[in-house]
């Protein structure tokens, strides 16, 4: 019988059959953690081989649903004592050694699953959608505010202007907002939770207020050079755009 693990939960125990299944049809990849009776630790598929190992698991029990393995030393460890990068989970002990790793740019077993830059688009798009729409309601607020004031007179030009500023500073206000406000909450914009995505910070941790901030100016700086700093996430190993590169995050799969 075999066990495994899946965004955080136990699996199985599957048949020999029914797990060649799940090999087969990509649900259990390379750097899946699993384990069966005979086995030391939970260990990334990869590195199992036949008929080694020891009687029973850490504790010889099974981690329960708020309990997680470790990525690095297959140690078992409550889910609030470790880091998550990507789907890899760490403990406090390994993260140095973990960290040190993505900074040496040292493929890192089971820790990354990178969106995609199509993925990526399509989360711009949808959140590009919600912002547009909220900015086109307030300009036109604006903009009837201003008409009732006498500032869409054919003859008032300064008039024309303000309304013109007015909605462009809202415009940029809901886009700030709205990408801080979402990234520092949780990683994810609403275009990006629908697309299963989330952006995170170099060694997995959450991202915060601060970071969210300096991320979205970086976001305005790779549109304002002709869109390339977002088109670098194409070809980046890391499907990094210039924004990531700049605050050192990550777009992963949620």
């Amino acid at each position: 019988m075999w066990y495994y693990m899946e965004e955080e939960q136990q699996r199985g125990p599957v048949m020999e059959a029914d797990f060649d299944a799940l090999r087969r049809d990509g649900k259990i990849n390379p750097e899946t953690m699993v384990w069966r009776e005979g086995m030391a630790n939970w260990q990334p598929l990869r590195e199992i081989k036949p008929g080694g190992g020891a009687v029973a698991p850490p504790g010889g029990t099974l981690p329960g649903a708020a309990e997680v393995v470790c990525s690095q030393c297959g140690g078992i460890f409550p889910a609030s004592e470790v880091i998550r990068y990507g789907n890899a989970a760490v403990c406090a002990a390994c993260k140095p050694v973990f960290v040190q790793k993505l900074k040496e740019g040292a493929n890192v077993a089971g820790g990354l699953d990178y969106a995609s830059f199509g993925t990526r688009f399509g989360a711009y798009f949808v959140d590009g959608l919600i912002t547009g729409l909220i900015g086109m309601v307030l300009g036109g607020l604006i903009g009837g505010v201003m008409g009732a004031a006498g500032a869409l007179s054919r003859d008032n030009t300064t008039g024309l202007i303000a309304i013109q500023l007015l909605s462009g500073l809202a415009g940029f206000a809901v886009r700030a907002a709205y990408f801080i406000y979402f990234i520092g909450k949780s990683g994810q914009t609403p275009g990006k939770k629908l697309c299963k995505i989330r952006v995170v910070t170099a060694d997995g941790s959450p991202m915060t207020y601060g970071k969210a901030t300096g991320r979205f100016f970086g976001y305005l700086l790779s549109g304002l050079i002709l869109g390339i700093g977002f088109l670098m996430a194409a070809w980046d190993e890391e499907k990094r755009a210039l924004h990531d590169r700049l605050c050192n995050t990550r777009v992963i799969k949620s």
